[in-house]
């Protein structure tokens, strides 16, 4: 394979796979017009090279780039032919018969290029929800997205060939498929949220002050970034924590699931337990009001829904709690007992 075959095959392969700029395109285009040699020897790579089914953008239907220039080169034929006949007439044609068809195949390349320039290759697919429509989706790499409130999320056409990152604003839960050798990386304002296979619930509002994570299941890693990308600080969550982001300051921290239910109630003044288990609430209650409470392990797993406020005494609650639940709450030098 002589250099310039060399060269212009490296072309070919950029230009199939959608890599090469709007210049290189057009450099390799108008090498293509320039004979039918060019034209065999790109048609072969493209029909060898099974990139060019996998692009990300697809050419017009009604534009073939090969046909148009055949068509251009058969017009040209006939125009010789007719010169031949009519030489006075039009001498430069016949002089410049290999100028004129280069310059025509050269014209249609450039309509070809100025389409795509005019629609540029959309690698990228944006999902939104707006309140009211399908709130549910399902990724490529059969990632479930659910929003909770308004927002989108942005991920490119090669999403799950070679990376998962998206770009991600609003509220949703997630529910990301597991693949241990591509991380699926979240995108939000400052801040970056990294898992392999895992659920949680994001609220990345950029109308809020904080961001947070709440980690059902697997391990999730949250980065806090500056405005170049770079790093300010690394939590791990763990499934019951959650994490938290304050855009304003780009600081992260952890917290476990008594500290967030302190903090509501402190913000709240509500309690608020939707289908907990017993274990749960109960390490809540000890840690909020500052007592001690043994839990027998066989009503541990037991679950309730229940709200309460700050002013409720912690007897009335644990006697709420045992009616809801069938269990028995005794109390002795200032320990509970619940079985």
């Amino acid at each position: 394979m002589n250099s310039v075959n060399e060269k212009y095959e490296a072309l070919i392969m950029s230009y199939l796979d959608g890599q090469c700029t709007s210049e290189e395109a057009l450099e390799l285009l108008s090498w293509v017009a320039e004979s039918e040699e060019n034209r065999l020897y790109f048609k072969a790579l493209k029909e060898q090279n099974e990139v060019w089914s996998l692009t990300d953008f697809a050419m017009p239907e009604d534009l073939d780039v090969e046909a148009a220039l055949d068509s251009v080169n058969a017009r040209i034929d006939a125009l010789e032919t007719e010169v031949e006949t009519k030489t006075v007439a039009m001498p430069w044609l016949r002089r410049n018969f290999k100028y004129v068809s280069g310059v025509a195949a050269a014209l249609v390349v450039a309509l070809f290029l100025g389409f795509l320039v005019a629609k540029p290759f959309s690698s990228e697919v944006t999902l939104a929800y707006n309140g009211q429509d399908n709130s549910s989706f399902v990724l490529p790499d059969n990632t479930s997205v659910v929003f909770d409130a308004e927002g989108s999320l942005t991920y490119n056409k090669r999403f799950a060939k070679s990376s998962r990152d998206v770009d991600f604003e609003g509220v949703a839960r997630f529910d990301v498929a597991k693949d241990e050798s591509r991380p699926f990386v979240i995108h939000c304002n400052g801040m970056d949220v990294e898992v392999l296979g895992t659920s949680f619930l994001l609220n990345a509002d950029n109308t809020a002050e904080r961001y947070f994570v709440d980690l059902y299941s697997g391990t999730v890693k949250m980065t806090s970034l500056d405005k170049k990308g770079h790093e300010l600080a690394q939590v791990e969550l763990k499934p019951g924590e959650r994490g938290v982001f304050d855009a304003s300051e780009g600081e992260l921290k952890m917290m476990t699931y008594p500290e967030v239910k302190e903090e509501q109630l402190r913000d709240e003044h509500v309690l608020v337990f939707d289908d907990a288990s017993l274990s749960t609430i109960v390490e809540t209650l000890q840690y909020i009001f500052r007592i001690r409470i043994n839990l027998d392990e066989a009503c541990a797993s037991r679950k309730i829904t229940a709200r309460f406020t700050d002013e409720d005494p912690i007897d009335e609650v644990l006697e709420t709690i045992a009616v809801v639940s069938n269990v028995t709450v005794t109390k002795s030098d200032d320990v509970y007992t619940i079985r």
